[in-house]
């Protein structure tokens, strides 16, 4: 039997990672991945290590990347274990966006993601306002990177709200405690016959 798809998408700060752990307990145990991967392309991503390169052409190295995560993800999948990650095309969708600006080509960057994607069985995105998340992201001590500047992120959340009614993604309220977060995700799993409380 074929596993389970997951994907959370969301701002920096927005709980993600502690979902990602909280749904694979509820499950019995779920591969974690996430993108950018920590491969040679995600790595150089991730590092900065491209310079500053066109947005176009982040674009094209997410979707490289993206590419071989995909093979990964295929295989864990055929396995028959469950798979949560931590982005997907929605992010590279809505972070690419928010980096060109007004010039920014929807309708090209989706084209160009969607070629190298499995259709997950679900989508979360948790919404939460940008200056609670980067209060979040600041309280780890961590140095903000381009991508969490406030005004970068508020239009990396308008286009994932954009992303959300077009591609059928389920919006949770971020703002709320981990715990309630987590139950209104399971909910949502337990309604879509993706998950059966023991």
């Amino acid at each position: 039997m074929r596993g389970i798809f997951i994907v959370l998408e969301g701002i920096d700060g927005s709980g993600k990672t502690t979902l990602a752990h909280t749904i694979s307990d509820a499950v019995g145990g779920a591969e974690l991945t996430f993108e950018p991967t920590s491969g040679p392309i995600g790595s150089a991503l991730r590092s900065g290590a491209y310079g500053d390169i066109p947005p176009a052409a982040e674009a094209l190295l997410f979707a490289a990347d993206r590419a071989v995560h995909t093979r990964q993800i295929e295989e864990i999948l055929e396995s028959g274990r469950w798979v949560i990650c931590d982005r997907y095309l929605g992010s590279t969708v809505a972070y690419q966006s928010a980096s060109f600006g007004d010039s920014a080509d929807w309708e090209w960057l989706l084209g160009m993601q969607k070629k190298s994607v499995i259709t997950p069985d679900l989508t979360i995105l948790l919404d939460i306002d940008p200056e609670v998340s980067m209060a979040r992201v600041s309280s780890r001590g961590e140095e903000l990177s381009r991508f969490e500047k406030l005004d970068f992120q508020r239009r990396v959340r308008s286009a994932y709200l954009r992303l959300a009614e077009q591609l059928d993604y389920q919006v949770v309220d971020a703002s709320a405690d981990e715990k309630q977060v987590a139950e209104t995700v399971l909910e949502i799993m337990r309604k879509k016959g993706l998950y059966a409380p023991q």
